[in-house]
């Protein structure tokens, strides 16, 4: 009788925890498996690598696509977003691009909003993926002024539906997740009205625009931090207090309490700085890259001269600049966010301008991408470097030999405007994706290939 007894109380415990277990995975069915932290192939060190090919993504109908991101897991799958922009009215989706065999061939966008004919704008998309299949997404809504957030655990094949940040009003969101797949940030330009401020309408063309909107509206910077994929959202501490406008362009997160952003930063021209945290934002650490980096520009924040960061297998961080007057292209590198290192030019020297920093850190490697002008002609350009960031490849020319969609094969191209990104990503087994558009919202995406030690899609460890 006894045992009967202790059967039927370890029955019922058995039951309430398997009851426990599937209302908890009903609350949340996207609930990614983790690993170890994942190991990478070993580059032959001998070897340069290769440009593969630099060719025009298939346009969606109808669409103009500047601002692309692209991210690339272990497996083979690609996934770029960017703006799906129309004039008449004017309206913005947001277009997504999916390649299961490693970049080499595309299908038309899918649309993932599908809402531009009622005149509204999803802007300012970013994508982020943990490399084991699962994707994230982030981009902004301008009638609610919210931050919206995406996931997929099949490669992009499908999306959740969009999950409101709820804090009001976020702009030029960017998103990364930590390397085991569990940690997501959210970095973003934050506004708000200033109470009592005056509401009628301002001339656009008034020379103290800017001032004038500063007081009808207060601007600081966002961070936002899940420790559960994404099902759950806290704000952090500001890098610069709740009162100073701050856009960012880059975030890299790690496993543990460490976060590093990269920002455009209202004053003198704007600023360009680096913000880490080793403790989830109680207190951070500000690095001015350049003082004043748009003197010659009246509005402080467009011109494609942004900073970027990322983060290598080791921990170590490294950024991607451009300098005041858009110069010269420079990256540093430090092992604490502390102190950093030396500058090093990428861009040539007899380059007239230079805007579009991308850079990407795995295991060893560090990617490096940017444009630069010489003439009225623009250009594309890599460089990488194995040993992370000591020495680097000379740069490759990815835009020389762009193929066009109706097969025309041109050299060099225009830019879209003033207010544009380009992305960079390896994959983890030696391909590092490269896109950014050109005039005309044409998005070009680039193949680079690393000869490694191993076959594609056998792990190796450092």
């Amino acid at each position: 009788m006894a045992r009967q007894h202790r059967l039927l109380i370890g029955g019922l415990f058995l039951i309430v925890i398997l009851a426990s277990i599937w209302l908890s995975l009903s609350r949340d069915e996207f609930v990614p498996a983790l690993t170890e932290t994942l190991p990478y192939p070993v580059v032959v060190q001998s070897v340069a690598p290769e440009l593969v090919s630099s060719r025009q993504l298939p346009p969606g109908p109808g669409f103009q696509s500047p601002k692309p991101v692209i991210a690339a897991d272990r497996s083979g799958g690609v996934v770029v977003l960017s703006y799906g922009l129309v004039n008449d009215p004017l309206a913005s989706d947001i277009l997504a691009w999916r390649s299961i065999d490693r970049g080499e061939t595309w299908g038309l966008p899918e649309n993932l909003t599908a809402r531009s004919t009622a005149g509204e704008l999803r802007f300012d998309p970013w994508v982020e993926t943990d490399r084991r299949g699962h994707y994230y997404a982030v981009y902004a809504l301008r009638s609610a002024g919210q931050t919206l957030f995406r996931r997929s655990d099949n490669g992009g094949a499908s999306w959740s539906h969009e999950m409101p940040i709820r804090w009001r009003h976020g702009d030029r969101p960017v998103l990364a997740v930590s390397p085991n797949g569990r940690r997501i940030v959210i970095a973003a330009s934050m506004s708000e009205p200033v109470p009592g401020a005056a509401t009628t309408p301002l001339d656009g063309n008034a020379p103290n625009v800017h001032e004038l909107l500063r007081a009808r509206i207060r601007h600081y910077s966002g961070v936002f931090l899940s420790n559960n994929f994404g099902k759950s959202w806290h704000r952090l501490p500001p890098p610069f207090g709740e009162s100073t406008q701050a856009i960012p362009f880059s975030v890299v997160i790690d496993d543990d309490r460490q976060i590093a952003a990269s920002w455009i930063v209202d004053g003198d021209g704007s600023t360009s700085q680096l913000s880490v945290t080793d403790d989830d934002g109680e207190t951070w650490r500000n690095t001015v890259l350049v003082e004043s980096l748009q003197p010659d520009r009246p509005h402080p924040f467009n011109g494609e001269r942004f900073p970027v960061v990322a983060r290598d297998g080791s921990g170590r961080f490294h950024t991607a600049f451009i300098t005041a007057r858009a110069e010269k292209l420079l990256t540093r590198s430090s092992s604490d966010g502390r102190e950093w290192g030396d500058a090093t030019q990428h861009s040539h020297r007899s380059a007239e301008e230079v805007r579009l920093a991308a850079i990407d850190a795995i295991g060893p490697m560090v990617h490096v991408a940017w444009i630069e002008r010489q003439g009225e002609t623009w250009q594309a350009y890599y460089r990488g470097s194995s040993d992370q960031g000591k020495t680097w490849i000379d740069s490759i020319c990815l835009s020389n030999s762009i193929q066009l969609k109706n097969g025309t094969i041109v050299d060099g191209f225009q830019i879209y405007g003033d207010d544009d990104q380009s992305s960079l990503r390896d994959d983890g087994q030696g391909r590092v994706h490269a896109v950014w558009s050109v005039q005309g919202g044409i998005v070009i995406h680039s193949v680079i290939d690393w000869q490694t030690e191993s076959p594609i899609g056998k792990s190796l460890t450092n």
